[in-house]
């Protein structure tokens, strides 16, 4: 039927598609792809799209228009196809008949605090079996010695389980303990007090990077402090008593330095921080880092890709240094004009979100609990960006002298790519683990994001990457 079409009804057409249905529309066949390079049916679309600013696209030609559409598909992820699908197994915590729980990242193992107990279970049989228990060292059964956890009724516990199910995490108001679950039932946890969680208190534990750094969150603003230091392997608990272990700070999100926005018309400037920080992964002698950025006295933020470089102290034991560099801005917020398009954005607001990178570096999956949300229990939200090239990055990052700035020759077409997200869908519950892995073994594979809470899992599997 494309073919029998005038070419002019054909792009009479297009000016009626959304940026998704137009995309789909020119990948159709030689013709319609034809039909769409049409001057006026192109400039329509990049209209749609989020592109700032407009004025580079009056003196460009047909096929530097086009270009940068293919640029801004492939960066807003126009042609993604995502295929949802939800656990048939009961819930988590329906299973252990327990609330307070912890998962480990493969699925084989679980954790339950009740009544002062610790039960280790095994998942990777039909029926969850109990591995082991041992009593909570607080100050009613204390092992060892200090710091102990209160034992009042209502304390509120947080729990991490190791990758490998080895190790557990358990955090009170500012105190962290940390046992091995292999070791005997009377055996000394490794605690520490925090004191970067003074006057506030922790709201959430993870394990990442080969269980050698705990991240832990605190309720001061979206805070995000690292214990330990990374290392290769699965370090076992000598590691977090050691130097660089649960006592040594990696990283502290606080003591971050971020460049105070430019006054602008007689605005003050005004200073800006990163909160929910999570590390994604070793980068130019630091680490890419995932957060949201948050500017004084403004109602709202918005989300960011950004670079921390680190500095080693102490001989083998890393330290991050104070500066930050903005690599990417990933905002929530668009002009009145495309708003309607992108409805379905991220708020970025303080609720601690978790962040997970896919294996090609390319993909960063994004949850956040949905403030407006009032059903019980919470609901969280899924979102995809697409990244930038580590080329691009390092472009970005590289420091370049201002006497070099001005001898380059300046860009005939400058423009930007707001690089908004797609919404996934969204699950309900506290996530107790959020993962983003290869479907398959060889290297065209798909990828997955998954999602586990103690009420159910989600899995979106990504079609077109």
């Amino acid at each position: 039927m494309a073919l029998t079409l005038p070419l002019e009804l054909q792009q009479q057409i297009f000016q009626y598609l959304d940026p998704w249905s137009f995309y789909a529309s020119r990948n159709v066949c030689r013709y319609w792809k034809y039909a769409s390079r049409d001057a006026v049916t192109l400039a329509n679309q990049l209209g749609q799209l989020p592109i700032e600013p407009t004025t580079w696209a009056k003196k460009a030609d047909s096929k530097r228009r086009e270009s940068v559409y293919d640029e801004a598909a492939r960066a807003l992820m126009l042609g993604m196809r995502v295929k949802a699908s939800a656990s048939s197994e009961n819930s988590l915590s329906t299973r252990l008949d327990k609330s307070k729980l912890a998962l480990s990242k493969d699925g084989k193992r679980a954790v339950s605090l009740h009544e002062r107990t610790i039960t280790h279970y095994d998942l990777s049989t039909p029926e969850p079996t109990v591995i082991s228990t041992r009593p909570i060292n607080d100050l009613r059964t204390a092992i060892g010695g200090g710091p102990w956890f209160k034992c009042a009724p209502t304390a509120m516990y947080e729990l991490a389980l190791s990758s490998d199910g080895r190790m557990l995490a358990i955090a009170l108001e500012r105190t962290v303990q940390i046992y091995d679950l292999s070791a005997p039932a009377d055996s000394w946890p490794v605690s520490s007090y925090i004191t970067s969680a003074t006057g506030h208190y922790i709201a959430a534990l993870d394990f990442e990077h080969n269980d050698s750094l705990l991240r832990v969150q605190l309720s001061n603003k979206g805070v995000v402090v690292y214990l330990g230091s990374p290392q290769e392997g699965n370090p076992g608990l000598e590691h977090w008593q050691d130097k660089g272990g649960l006592k040594h700070a990696f990283l502290d999100a606080s003591k971050l330095a971020l460049p105070s926005t430019e006054a602008v018309e007689g605005a003050p400037a005004v200073s800006q921080r990163l909160a929910g920080l999570q590390l994604l992964r070793p980068f130019a002698n630091g680490w890419l880092v995932a957060a949201q950025k948050h500017a004084t006295n403004v109602p709202s933020g918005s989300y960011c890709l950004a670079y921390v470089p680190f500095s080693q102290v102490h001989g083998h034991v890393l330290t991050a240094e104070r500066a930050v560099t903005i690599l990417e801005d990933l905002p929530v917020h668009l002009s009145e004009h495309i708003q309607h398009l992108w409805h379905d954005l991220p708020s970025a607001h303080i609720n601690h979100p978790h962040f997970a990178l896919s294996p090609n570096h390319s993909l960063l999956a994004m949850s956040e609990n949905d403030s407006t949300a009032t059903t019980s229990p919470s609901s969280n939200r899924v979102f995809l960006y697409r990244l930038p090239s580590a080329q691009k990055l390092m472009e970005t990052l590289k420091p370049q002298h201002p006497l070099l700035q001005k001898l380059e020759p300046e860009e005939e077409f400058k423009y930007q790519i707001k690089r908004l997200p797609t919404s996934l869908g969204s699950i309900s519950g506290k996530v107790l683990d959020f993962t983003f892995e290869s479907v398959g073994r060889d290297t065209e594979s798909s990828l997955a994001v998954t999602a586990v809470t103690e009420t159910g899992a989600m899995t979106w599997t990504l079609l077109d990457n």
